[in-house]
């Protein structure tokens, strides 16, 4: 029995010690313009990662301040005015769904 008891305080020290230790992501340090955003993830031109069909349901191009695929299935607009989105022209463009994020800011799911 007390080699179970030893056992069952040994592991509860040992997950403690490791909620302890473990290093928790730090948020990154916000960008203080678009220029200073990685260039790898984020489209310079939105439309690159935008079909054409798409603008029109986003407002116009003019509409859409930044465009990024974050998954094979979503993609992260960023607009000027939110309230120019039109999630019908959207799915009638092939647009599966949208999901707002904030006022601005949408995802657009693209496959499943």
């Amino acid at each position: 029995m007390a080699i179970f008891i030893s056992f069952i305080v040994g592991l509860l020290l040992g997950v403690i010690g490791m909620k302890l230790t473990r290093k928790t992501p730090q948020a990154a340090p916000a960008a203080t313009s678009q220029a200073a955003a990685p260039a790898a993830k984020v489209s310079a031109k939105p439309q690159s990662v935008l079909k054409d069909s798409w603008l029109a349901g986003l407002g116009g191009e003019q509409n859409v301040q930044q465009a990024e695929a974050i998954a094979a299935t979503r993609v992260r607009v960023s607009l000027q005015d939110g309230s120019r989105l039109n999630e019908s022209a959207l799915k009638q463009a092939g647009v599966l769904a949208i999901a707002p994020i904030n006022a601005q800011v949408f995802h657009l799911i693209i496959g499943a």
